[in-house]
């Protein structure tokens, strides 16, 4: 019961929230298909998308793998069939409906697994969580410079370690998607993976944003921007423990005034 009300009041809030974080030409697409009702093939379109997750998903579970690995597949075939000639799905790829669609689907997921975690579980595993998360960030990132600069000599160093900056990033949904697949969320390996993500996370925008930086002053002949970068780190601190302060003490109280109801 106190599941279903907490994702009725999360689908609420993100059908307030979908239209004033949208862009302006995204808010025009999505007032356009209110006015004038969606586009049959759009709608055709997703049908088809969640067929083939389904049937992809279904497919890798018989072979005992997470059914998110089959979803993965299945999307990686439907994206390629252009390569094929079969243009009739290509509109998919940058349509906003479908955009708006999978943030909703990300934002439950995420929100469904955090209803099962605990901050003091999370806590008793940081050390280990930010040991596998610079691993993590570190590995690639030097992994993905090499190769980058084995593959394209010809490009400039800022290039290659783009390309390695860029292999630095994870997904946290795929990662949570993954272990609740498995049935292994409430496992003490479960929650290092998790803090590790999200802390990778933090550490490849920090990395990209230098990054970033670099190659858009070598553009502009200017200095690199450290007050940028420190801001962007500034951020990403006060947004993380800010969300673990509001989720720890003020959403207990909103939910129990909101139970009274």
């Amino acid at each position: 019961m106190k599941r279903h009300f907490l994702l009725s009041l999360l689908s609420l809030a993100v059908i307030f929230l979908v239209p004033m974080i949208a862009s302006a030409s995204e808010t025009q697409s999505i007032e356009s298909t209110l006015k004038h009702g969606l586009n049959p093939s759009v709608l055709i379109g997703f049908a088809a998308i969640l067929i083939f997750a389904k049937l992809g998903g279904e497919l890798f579970e018989r072979f005992g793998q997470p059914a998110v690995l089959g979803e993965l597949v299945a999307g990686i075939l439907v994206g390629s069939l252009t390569l094929f000639g079969f243009q009739s799905v290509d509109f998919l790829k940058n349509n906003e409906i479908i955009g708006a669609l999978a943030e909703i689907g990300v934002i439950i997921l995420l929100f469904e697994v955090g209803l099962e975690s605990k901050i003091g579980d999370m806590l008793k595993v940081g050390w280990s969580s930010f040991l596998v998360a610079v691993a993590g960030v570190i590995v690639p990132f030097i992994l993905g410079w090499i190769v980058a600069a084995y593959f394209l000599p010809e490009s400039s160093q800022l290039t290659h370690i783009f390309i390695g900056a860029t292999l630095c990033a994870t997904s946290v949904g795929i990662t949570a998607r993954v272990l609740k697949d498995l049935g292994q969320l409430s496992t003490k390996e479960s929650r290092i993976i998790l803090g590790a993500a999200v802390i990778d996370d933090i550490l490849g925008l920090l990395i990209l944003a230098v990054i970033g930086g670099a190659i858009n002053a070598a553009q502009t002949g200017t200095a690199l921007s450290t007050i940028e970068i420190v801001l962007i780190a500034v951020k990403s601190g006060v947004f993380l423990v800010g969300a673990i302060a509001i989720g720890h003490f003020i959403v207990p109280q909103l939910f129990r005034h909101a139970g009274k109801l």
